[in-house]
């Protein structure tokens, strides 16, 4: 029994921490199906925190597509309340909430964006910490911001491209936007575009953990049926990030 499992936590198109219900199923012990069964059946008390959204996307290794939920943290947490008290499933409840708590915190801005800020906050604090000079409090202020670049690195999230260009932006002071990103990894060799311009991600580099492909789908308006589109929706993971980070402030090209 896996009493270990730290859930992936997600960023829905509309930028709100989810959690899917594949993820839900491995850190329980139960089986996916199940999962959904138990969603369907609390439907109306889960859709009282927002409304559940749900994906379709291709199995790691092939196969038919698989349906999941995906679950905000009101709704996840409130679903897992109404299993059965398992070790594994009281063991899982602590890492989602932990899980969730992490990301947040990971997103949230805690020290000061630019050098010129924390020149300003140093200076503050200066008249408090008369032993410490100025500089060494500059130094004291923008340490915090490596170690919440190493939250990012590690964290079990993914980015839209346009998420992650902010966070570049915000985390090491990277000046670009959604579309330079996107373009550079063109360059770069890790993404390739269709005869519609719309990026896609080599497999090889999902293997390596740079980035996670979802498969999206949409209902066509003739016959109601629900599609999957020839698109999947490409994010960026936190080892992605890193790769990028250093390329772009290396100023130099790295094979990819």
């Amino acid at each position: 029994m896996n009493l270990s499992i730290v859930p992936t936590i997600e960023r829905s198109d509309d930028g709100a921490l989810v959690v899917s219900s594949e993820q839900i199923a491995e850190g329980s012990g139960v089986q996916h199906k199940n999962v959904l069964e138990l969603a369907a059946t609390h439907m109306a008390s889960l859709q009282r925190f927002g409304t559940v959204a749900f994906e379709t996307r291709p199995l790691p290794g092939g196969g038919n597509p698989v349906r999941i939920a995906l679950l905000n943290e009101q709704q996840a947490t409130l679903l897992m309340t109404f299993m059965r008290n398992t070790e594994q499933v009281v063991a899982f409840k602590v890492a989602l909430v932990d899980a969730f708590y992490q990301m947040a915190k990971t997103l949230r801005p805690t020290v000061p964006q630019t050098y010129a800020e924390a020149l300003r906050a140093a200076a503050d604090a200066a008249d408090a910490a008369d032993a410490l000079s100025q500089k060494e409090q500059v130094i004291a202020l923008l340490e915090p911001k490596a170690a919440s670049w190493d939250s990012v690195v590690s964290s079990a999230g993914s980015w839209s491209f346009n998420d992650a260009a902010k966070v570049l932006h915000e985390s090491g002071q990277i000046d670009i936007g959604e579309k330079r990103l996107v373009r550079a990894l063109v360059d770069w060799g890790y993404l390739y575009r269709d005869h519609k311009k719309r990026p896609h991600v080599y497999q090889r580099f999902v293997e390596q953990g740079l980035f996670v492909a979802k498969a999206r789908t949409y209902k066509d308006l003739k016959t109601g049926i629900e599609m999957a589109s020839s698109a999947p929706q490409v994010r960026i993971t936190g080892k992605g990030l890193d790769m990028i980070r250093t390329r772009i402030t290396a100023n130099k090209e790295v094979t990819a």
